[in-house]
């Protein structure tokens, strides 16, 4: 038997990113909803793992770069496009 818990529905934002530095490809994906706190759920279609994030974030890239199959040479670019595109924390609590 199992118990649901909890249950919530709603319209998420889905973007997804075909990116390429001078050394690899990255395949993500990311869902913005106000169901993480605040944070995004960024999804690597080549390493089936995915991050909760938001722009506070991506200077802890120990802990987001592995789980997302980043390589050490990329992680400044990555770094970069999730400056542009994930929200800021902050600004989904208001």
């Amino acid at each position: 038997m199992i118990d649901i818990i909890s249950e919530s529905t709603e319209k998420q934002l889905v973007h997804h990113y075909c990116l390429l530095t001078q050394n690899n490809r990255y395949d993500l994906s990311i869902a913005f909803s106000s169901h993480f706190y605040g944070k995004s759920m960024v999804t690597s279609i080549q390493s089936s793992k995915m991050s909760l994030l938001c722009l506070e974030d991506i200077q802890s890239e120990h802990y987001w770069a592995p789980k997302l199959g980043i390589a050490e040479e990329d992680i400044s670019e990555i770094q970069n496009f999730f400056s542009m595109v994930l929200p800021s924390k902050h600004i989904c609590e208001l």
